[in-house]
């Protein structure tokens, strides 16, 4: 969403904001191109109902604020969203996106707390088949901060900074010995500072129906820079919009994770994280390498209700050369659709997805993708 999804929150509320989730994805922060400046504002706002095998059954909220300042040719974007679970874990967020000088500069921030109570697997594909798991309470803050600027025809880069701040407790009587945690990871802070830059050419930003989206992030961690980890993380996705016909849309997605060596286990590359893929407990496959890839068919039905169907498939390995066409791990999965602002084609969404031997409910505003 996404896909936190720390715009995150209302494209990555599927995650639920899990600890190691705490990113703002500028990906659900764009909005589409619009003459320029003084529209009325648009606002959505909504409980979202949770029911998801990370965190438990419970309710979100969320608020979206869309407007567009004079003189500016696209829309900014501002918003918030809480969230609590029958497991007692709970998470608030905040983000503002803007876009300044004629979108010569785009400005993402956010930040967000919480505490999460989920289940740790252990890191790599056989911990995650294995399916054993200690109970973990993760509180945790972070924020992002990120600024490009236009280098050239609808491209961006910058620099990105990100700040995760981690406060793990788990219980001793459910501990396996191989899913042991070091413990200068249990309490601990990350700070990272790179490049970031994407390419767009969607027609639309909330529902786009053609057009390429591109970004990718490469941070370092650094005791210079005040994280407790040296290690350097690189994240890049390419979204792809086809128009069928005038109701019809064919999404695709593929998405990859490095995390270095040295990295902590909060901030490993998180399979189902940021809706890649839907239909995995986020957090049960995760390791130093990732891969996902997925397609999707977006259909209006009537009016303003619509349904979608994906499916996708992915990877987790301490390195991509170790990856086996044996633990390629499936999904799939429906959703239905509606939009909750015509003006700027906002989609209140549900979609329920199925894994290898697992299932996810997902309640979210926009498109996971």
């Amino acid at each position: 969403m996404r896909s936190l999804l720390l715009c995150g929150f209302l494209i990555a509320l599927p995650t639920a904001l899990r600890a190691q989730d705490v990113e703002i994805s500028t990906t659900s922060l764009r909005t589409p191109v619009e003459q320029v400046g003084g529209q009325k504002a648009s606002f959505v706002a909504m409980p979202i109902p949770l029911s998801n095998p990370a965190i438990g059954t419970g309710l979100g909220v969320a608020a979206l604020a869309i407007y567009q300042p004079q003189g500016s040719v696209r829309p900014w974007t501002s918003g918030a969203g809480g969230l609590y679970t029958d497991s007692k874990s709970w998470g608030a967020v905040v983000f503002q996106k803007a876009y300044l000088g004629g979108d010569k500069y785009r400005v993402a921030a956010g930040a967000g707390t919480g505490v999460f109570n989920v289940d740790f697997f252990g890191i790599g594909s056989d911990a995650g088949s294995d399916g054993r798991s200690i109970a973990l309470e993760q509180k945790v803050s972070g924020a992002v901060v990120e600024v490009l600027s236009h280098l050239g025809t609808n491209v961006h880069v910058g620099l990105r900074y990100r700040y995760i701040k981690m406060d793990s407790t788990f219980d001793t009587a459910s501990l396996f010995p191989n899913l042991q945690l070091p413990q200068i990871q249990l309490q601990s802070q990350v700070s990272q500072l790179g490049l970031a830059g994407e390419f767009d050419t969607r027609n639309s930003e909330y529902f786009p129906q053609s057009g390429l989206y591109a970004n990718a992030q490469w941070l370092v961690s650094a005791d210079a820079l005040g994280s407790d980890f040296d290690y350097p993380r690189f994240t890049g996705a390419v979204n792809g919009y086809h128009s069928v016909n005038d109701k019809t849309v064919l999404a695709w997605r593929g998405s990859v994770c490095r995390a270095g060596e040295n990295g902590p286990f909060y901030d490993l590359c998180n399979y189902g994280q940021s809706n890649d893929l839907r239909g995995y407990t986020a957090g049960q496959y995760r390791d130093h390498a990732m891969f996902a890839v997925q397609a999707e068919v977006r259909r209006k039905i009537h009016g303003r209700f619509g349904a979608v169907a994906f499916v996708g498939v992915g990877e987790v390995a301490n390195e991509f050369s170790k990856m086996n066409p044996k633990d390629l791990l499936p999904a799939a999965g429906v959703g239905a659709r509606f939009e909750a602002s015509t003006k700027y084609h906002v989609n209140l969404s549900i979609d329920y997805a199925i894994g290898d031997g697992s299932s996810a409910l997902y309640f979210y505003v926009g498109e996971a993708f």
